[in-house]
């Protein structure tokens, strides 16, 4: 399984527990998470591996994603957090980012995606 360097992967735009974030279907390194981000890892079922049914610090068995978050989300210490079929909304069409264009999206008080445009490149 690929791990991936998160600093600079650009990631899907989704939606988990109502909080905006970054889904990839690849490990993350935890090394390069960016800093104010907080890295979760999606389980599966064992009769559905089409829908995650759980957010955990780290999945070993029915890894399905990973999820990064601007926030902390309660409850997924230990077990993990069950996931709803309403928890987990993919295929937004919001865009995909980094960490680093995410982070201004969401906290830059003069977020402008024309401005992104220009330093990063359109987007693939």
């Amino acid at each position: 399984m690929s791990i991936i360097n998160a600093s600079i992967t650009k990631m899907e735009e989704i939606e988990i527990f109502g909080i905006p974030a970054l889904y990839t279907p690849y490990k993350v390194s935890h090394q390069t998470v960016h800093l104010g981000m907080y890295c979760y890892e999606l389980q599966v079922g064992p009769e559905d591996w089409g829908q995650p049914r759980r957010l955990m610090g780290e999945v070993n068995d029915g890894f399905f994603g990973t999820v990064l978050t601007p926030v902390p989300v309660e409850g997924v210490d230990g077990e993990g957090l069950a996931i709803g079929p309403e928890d987990f909304k993919t295929e937004l069409g919001i865009g995909y980012y980094t960490p680093a264009e995410f982070e201004d999206k969401y906290l830059s008080p003069g977020y402008d995606p024309l401005r992104l445009e220009q330093i990063y490149g359109k987007e693939d």
